[in-house]
This record gives C-alpha cells, structure tokens and sequence, in this order.
C-alpha cells in the first residue's frame, strides 16, 4: 500500500454518502465527488460498484488516489447494503431488473464527456448488464473503459443451502469463517480482514440470498458486442471467483485485458490497491489521451 504511506486508511469511512432519490421511490446513499475547478481531467467520471455484501467504502483506496488525481468520482451502495434503506426480500427490491435500473438511473445523472466503470464481483454482474443494455440502445459508446474485479463469465452459483432464513440467520458465523477463508489471502493484513468482518455482519442472509438468487449478467451471447476496453484483474488466491473465470469473461470479450495479480484473494481493492490503482490509472491515462486526440481533431 505504498500510494499511501504515513496515512493508514484501511479502517477509515472515506467514501461519505447521502441518501438521494435516484429514482421515484427508490433511495440510495451515494456519494459523488466533482472534479476540482481547473482539474486536466474535468469531463471524465469513474463510477464504482461494489459486490454483494460489500459497501461504497470498500473503493476507499481507489476513491482517495483518485480524488487526489482530480477526477470526479461516484460510488453508492447497493439497495440492502451500506447506508442504503434495507426493503424487504419480499418486495421485489433486490431483483436484477431493480438493481440495472438503479445503476443506470445513476450513470444518466452523473455521467460526463467521458466514463469509466470499475466493478468488483456481483457489481461486475450489474455492470456487465448494463453494457448489454446501452448496446442494444445503441449506447455503448458512452462507456470509454471497464476495469473488473473478481469476476468470472458466467452467473455465479447459490453457495448458500435452501435453508429458512432464521436458520441461514443462526449459522452465518458458520457462513462468514467460510467466506473470509476463501475471500482473502493468508497473507491479508489482519487489521483489514478484521474491519470488513466487522462492517459485514450487518449484512442480513435473507437480502443476499434474494440477492443472489436473481443476481444481474449480460447474457453469454451478447458479450462479443460489448466492444469497448476493458481491464478483468484476478487474483491468484481467490477461492470465490477463481482466475479461470476472469481469464474465460476476458477471452469472451472482443478488446478485453486478463491479468492476474499474485498474493491476492477475492478482495483485490482492499488486498492489492497499489496494483488495481495502476491498472485504473492506465485505463483512465488512455481514455483521457483518446479524448485529448479526439478534442485536437475536432479543432
């Protein structure tokens, strides 16, 4: 974590929300930092979506290098998750159809001249979904690069049993040891792995398995016209979403990028930020010189 000597962040709130309508009737905290006046990169919003059970702040690493670079920046959290309102599974809330009209509903507000998305695990399902569906809007060319984290080419699986949720209730600390031992890397700070233990057992069983259970991705025979750069990073220990389904999504898109990044789990903004801030920073160093080209020609 060396892009942030002398100021330790991994257990600090960096990413700070509101509550916002982002639609009628649907409410999320989402935090939204504009580009600095005179920033080079005025124009250009990253927008950050996290996985399921996971919150905002988990961008914390990526948000603050970021927002130092002056670029402006959304993230939010999921409906369930974080400081968004928790609906309950019954009403529908958490359907897919639900959470790509969030996500959209948040790229139509804050979108720039040019945008980038960075995703990590379920959110690389959403965002793969909401590429299909501005491909087949004839929208693709509004995202200029996708950065994906922990991911794989098909939807991922229930892990959970079909167990009553007062039962699922009642064994998640069997659920959490589970998960932290396929999540992270041996190696993982144990001050990091301790606090995002910590933050998940807010999370309620009964949303992530309604959650899970209708969990958004771009059909499999629509990936070939999602036709735009995208960057899937892995990590070599990741017991959830291991690496040969990052490299298989990667080899299924037309312009996709695989890399692996080694001594890292599930968690790779968290594990690795030195390595996912500069795969980010490529990605968003070519974007701005492909609009600095595109600006000189118009000229």
């Amino acid at each position: 974590m060396s892009e942030h000597v002398g100021r330790d962040i991994a257990t600090s709130v960096v990413v700070k929300g509101a509550r916002i309508e982002v639609r009628p009737g649907r409410t999320l905290s989402v935090a939204h930092r504009a580009a600095p006046p005179g920033s080079p990169h005025a124009g250009t919003v990253v927008f950050f979506a996290h996985g399921g059970g996971g919150n905002k702040n988990q961008w914390r690493y990526q948000w603050d290098a970021l927002a130092a670079d002056g670029y402006e920046l959304v993230a939010w959290d999921f409906a369930g998750h974080g400081e968004s309102p928790t609906p309950s599974p019954a009403s529908g809330a958490y359907r897919g159809e639900q959470t790509i009209t969030d996500y959209r509903a948040l790229f139509d507000r804050f979108k720039g001249k040019s945008n980038v998305l960075v995703a990590h695990s379920l959110g690389t399902g959403s965002t793969l979904a909401l590429l299909d569906r501005l491909s087949n809007e004839d929208r693709l060319g509004e995202v200029n690069a996708v950065l994906l984290l922990g991911t794989q080419e098909g939807r991922p699986q229930p892990r959970s049993p079909a167990l009553p949720v007062w039962l699922l209730e009642l064994l998640k600390p069997w659920f959490a040891r589970g998960f932290k031992r396929l999540a992270w890397h041996p190696d993982a700070s144990r001050v990091l792995v301790d606090y995002e233990s910590k933050v998940a057992r807010r999370n309620r069983m009964a949303i992530f398995r309604a959650l899970i259970q209708d969990a958004p991705w771009a059909n499999p025979a629509g990936l070939s016209r999602l036709d735009l750069s995208v960057v899937v990073l892995s990590g070599d220990s990741d017991g959830l979403t291991p690496a040969e389904g990052g490299r298989a999504l990667a080899l299924a898109l037309p312009a996709a990028r695989f890399e692996v990044v080694a001594r890292c789990g599930h968690q790779l903004m968290l594990e690795r930020p030195d390595a996912v801030n500069a795969a980010l920073r490529s990605l968003l160093g070519d974007v701005d010189a492909k609009t600095a080209a595109a600006v000189a020609e118009e000229r």
